[in-house]
């Protein structure tokens, strides 16, 4: 693991809240009221412990009255939809054909692509997202420029070459030879860059728009790199519809997946919206992770995800925020969305569920539970400093207004393996009293 935070231990000061990774059945959220965090040189965490004055021996960055707390994690988003936000054409199919098709073909230009690449990665960073998991397009050159654009801002990024071979613009289809070849040079160019921070990802749009034979190919090529696998899944009716059409063979949506070998304990389905119970039992029985796309599910009309089937079934569950269908990069908003769509469904979460949720609960599920998600000792510091107004004190408000009052939090800095990456440069260190 390469050091990235500038070859020495620093220290940061402020308020702190962090899930804890594994509660031993207390409460899963722990908040201090004044903390030390030490990151080492190899970017990990070194100390997270109450602020006590000469206690700790060299410079500290003083960041009070910030809330210091884990990078939030976006285990689903479009690159190529970062202008098409709030687009509202229609449902799913609908919505593809007229709004997001024609602007995904635009990214053929490598220069259109790096340009809006530049706006995707800054966004993210400015929202207190570290990691996000990504579609890019079916264009290898479009998804090459993504990947630079992570490098280059220092995000921890899983991303990979949309595949679509049929029932989708000719400008978009690809033909299964070209694209596996296509994604397998991008697995070597790009799996592992940035110290490990960067991952390709084997990324099927959904069944309608995949052929057996390519969907069978990306699963062999997923084995033999031991890559992520990321899908959609039962995000609508009429998808569903068209996927039985164009797979017959299988008995429901995710059977499609499972008869190919994309249905592993490394696959990630977005929506999950219209499981049936048989569905729900093979993704756990698989060990597949489903993430859960609320905003997006609210603005097409899609129905509203059952987080209890999964949880009945000890599914894991991450979050997305599935822009450009989801109005915003900001995982707050989800995190907000997530509760509306319990509440609609009878349940209730609390702020501290939806703050693990998007954290600890979401590397739990995209496989990196034990690398980031939480601020312990041994895990690699990606974190995030959070402003909130003068009047916000105690963990109960501050969980309030993060989820539900995000207007009232500016994220001010962001750190990934204890490099600072937003804003650039860092301030200069200050020497506590």
């Amino acid at each position: 693991m390469s050091a990235r935070n500038g070859g020495s231990p620093r220290a940061y000061r402020g308020r702190l809240l962090t899930p804890i990774a594994a509660p031993a059945g207390g409460a899963p959220v722990r908040f201090l009221d004044d903390a030390l965090l030490v990151v080492g040189a190899d970017g990990l965490i070194a100390q997270v412990a109450p602020f006590a004055p000469g206690a700790y021996r060299g410079p500290v960055l003083d960041l009070r009255p910030a809330v210091l707390m884990p990078g939030f994690i976006d285990a689903h988003l479009h690159f190529p939809q970062t202008r098409v936000i709030g687009s509202a054409s229609g449902p799913l199919l609908d919505w593809l054909e007229r709004s997001v098709f024609p602007e995904e073909a635009r990214f053929r230009d490598e220069g259109y692509a790096a340009l809006v690449a530049g706006e995707f990665t800054g966004r993210l960073l400015a929202s207190g997202t570290t990691t996000c998991v990504v579609f890019s397009s079916s264009c290898a050159g479009a998804t090459d420029q993504l990947f630079r654009a992570l490098l280059r801002a220092g995000l921890r990024g899983i991303a990979g070459l949309t595949l679509m071979d049929q029932n989708c613009p000719e400008a978009l289809c690809v033909p299964r030879d070209e694209a596996i070849a296509a994604a397998r040079d991008l697995v070597q160019r790009w799996h592992g860059e940035g110290g490990g921070l960067l991952e390709f990802a084997i990324t099927p749009r959904f069944a309608p728009t995949c052929s057996r034979p390519l969907m069978e190919a990306a699963a062999r090529l997923a084995r033999d790199h031991d890559l992520l696998v990321q899908t959609h899944v039962a995000e609508n009716p009429a998808e569903g519809e068209a996927t039985l059409r164009e797979h017959p063979w299988a008995r429901d949506y995710v059977d499609v997946y499972d008869r190919v070998g994309l249905l592993t304990g490394r696959t990630l389905l977005a929506h999950g919206v219209h499981l049936s119970p048989r569905e729900w039992d093979r993704i756990a029985e698989a060990r597949s992770s489903v993430v859960h796309c609320p905003d997006s599910n609210f603005f097409l009309g899609s129905g509203r995800m059952r987080l209890g089937d999964a949880r009945a079934r000890a599914v894991p569950v991450a979050l997305g925020s599935d822009v450009g269908a989801g109005r915003s990069f900001d995982m707050r908003r989800s995190m907000s969305s997530a509760f509306d769509n319990a509440l609609c469904l009878g349940d209730r979460l609390t702020p501290a569920d939806l703050f693990v949720l998007a954290t600890q609960g979401t590397a739990d599920a995209v496989g990196l539970g034990r690398v980031i998600g939480s601020l312990e000792a041994g895990k690699e510091a990606d974190f995030i400093a959070v402003r909130f107004a003068d009047h916000v004190l105690g963990e109960s408000a501050l969980l309030n207004h993060l989820v539900f009052a995000p207007e009232t939090a500016a994220v001010q800095r962001a750190f990934v393996r204890g490099t600072p990456v937003h804003p650039r440069p860092d301030p200069p260190l200050t020497t506590p009293p």
